[in-house]
């Protein structure tokens, strides 16, 4: 329990101090290996294969991209505390998943996606997909 209190509070304070500073941090790691990581461990899944997807990367302003150290923090931090975070679908990563090369290789791909979210507006099938989507209504 306390390491799990010590992890909570040191992610907060590295959240807290990005925030007030809002600048991006350096790139460390490589990109191309990162890519591959990325589709590897299934990322891809839920943010995409270009950063858009159920859930966002790109232009997001996320204060978990703010950079590498504060990234990492919160892939440990779900392993360590995921029930303190019960609010995000993000799985574990513990060091022995993704070692600390591995997530600033991720976090190098992440921070080299394009802002380039294609515009659906004028997709008149996907509107038709979305607009269904938005009428059915779901019942555990």
């Amino acid at each position: 329990m306390r390491k799990q209190l010590i992890s909570t509070l040191a992610l907060l304070l590295g959240f807290a101090a990005t925030a007030v500073t809002a600048q991006t941090g350096p790139v460390n790691g490589n990109a191309e290996s990162g890519a591959q990581l990325y589709f590897d461990h299934g990322c891809h899944g839920c943010h995409g294969y270009s950063g858009y997807g159920r859930k966002d990367l790109n232009n997001t302003g996320s204060p978990w991209l703010m950079n590498e150290e504060i990234f990492r923090a919160f892939l440990r931090a779900r392993a360590d505390v995921a029930p303190l975070l019960p609010s995000t679908d993000m799985p574990n990563y513990p060091a022995n998943a993704l070692s600390d090369a591995m997530v600033s290789d991720i976090y190098a791909y992440v921070r080299s996606m394009p802002a380039n979210q294609p515009e659906t507006q004028d997709v008149p099938t996907l509107r038709t997909i979305l607009e269904a989507a938005e009428q059915r209504q779901y019942r555990p």
